[in-house]
Parts: C-alpha cells; sequence; structure tokens
C-alpha cells in the first residue's frame, strides 16, 4: 500500500525510472552480445547478473536500487 510524504508516493516507482532500468539493462546485453570473445561474453553477463541480484537485496527501496542500477550501467566498463 503506498503512502503519500509531502506529496511524494511511497512504494511506487516513476516510469521513466523504470524504462531507464530496462534500456541500460538491454544495452548492457547487446555489449554481451557483441562481445569479441565467449569468455568477455561470459564476463559481461555475469557482471550484469550480479548488479541485477544485488539490485534485490539492500536497504534501497525499489526507485532507488533502479537509479543506481542504471548510473553503474551507463558507467563505462573500464570505470567500473
Amino acid at each position: 500500500m503506498a503512502g503519500t510524504d509531502g506529496g511524494q508516493l511511497h512504494g511506487l516507482v516513476d516510469e521513466q525510472t523504470v524504462y531507464g532500468a530496462l534500456d541500460a539493462i538491454d544495452e548492457a546485453l547487446e555489449q554481451a552480445l557483441i562481445a569479441q570473445s565467449e569468455r568477455e561474453q561470459r564476463w559481461q553477463l555475469n557482471q550484469l547478473r550480479g548488479l541485477l541480484l544485488t539490485a534485490r537485496s539492500g536497504n534501497l527501496s525499489l526507485d532507488e536500487a533502479l537509479r543506481r542500477l542504471v548510473r553503474i550501467l551507463r558507467t563505462p566498463m573500464v570505470d567500473r
């Protein structure tokens, strides 16, 4: 059940955040598909899987977890 606090709805995620997370995941999958080697592809897919698993755990709200996921996935691989 969502409650309000100063105009903010708790328990709901902004549609733009959800679509941003889906786009970032899609881009990460695309990068893995075009990887130069099978080893690099597996590494990238494992990194994405790890990020998705950690997004569900912790003390972050769903909205915060999705925003963090987008930030991480949009960071170039060499900086991660």
